[in-house]
């Protein structure tokens, strides 16, 4: 409850929900973005690659300081999917960035589907991922989400149903 009550923006947690695909982590997220948003809270929902890529093209363009500016003042950065690809040295070093600039003054949520000791895979380098997860980790909530995944589960279902169906 302390977490829909957006309690945790309140004192600068940051949220890591940890687990395998299907398993709610981005529900969750979503779920806790809204409460927020319910609440007047400034909200942005991003994945890691189309964060990632927005920031190249602000550096390209000359504008990276001006999203930076954007995105630390966001009272919850929701970021989605890290670990589903890797990310380039600069895309890498531009993400610490953010995440360094939001350090104790505002909330981040990260969803993955790896463990922490998988991490340095997306980063690409361990002192960059030890201190990104250095800051993620200081002041957090760690949701560890197990269990079989809803799509698979769903889509099991749906086709029984549909064998039923036909049968009858």
């Amino acid at each position: 409850m302390d977490l829909a009550r957006g309690e945790f923006i309140d004192r600068r947690e940051n949220i890591i929900a940890l687990g395998p695909s299907g398993t709610g982590k981005t529900h969750i997220a979503l779920g806790l973005g809204l409460a927020a948003c319910q609440r007047g809270r400034k909200v942005r929902f991003t994945t890691v690659a189309a964060l990632v890529h927005e920031l190249i093209e602000a550096a390209d363009e000359r504008r990276l300081q001006r999203l930076q500016k954007q995105l630390v003042s966001q009272d919850l950065l929701i970021i989605d999917e890290l670990g589903f690809v890797p990310l380039s040295k600069t895309g890498a070093e531009l993400l610490f960035e953010v995440i360094s600039q939001r350090y104790e003054r505002g909330s981040i949520i990260i969803t993955s589907n790896l463990p922490f000791d998988e991490w340095t895979e997306v980063f690409g380098a361990e002192r960059l991922t030890g201190a990104i997860l250095d800051r993620l980790t200081h002041h957090v909530n760690i949701l560890e989400m197990n269990g079989e995944s809803f799509r698979l589960k769903h889509s099991k279902t749906a086709k029984t149903t549909s064998s039923q169906r036909r049968v009858l």
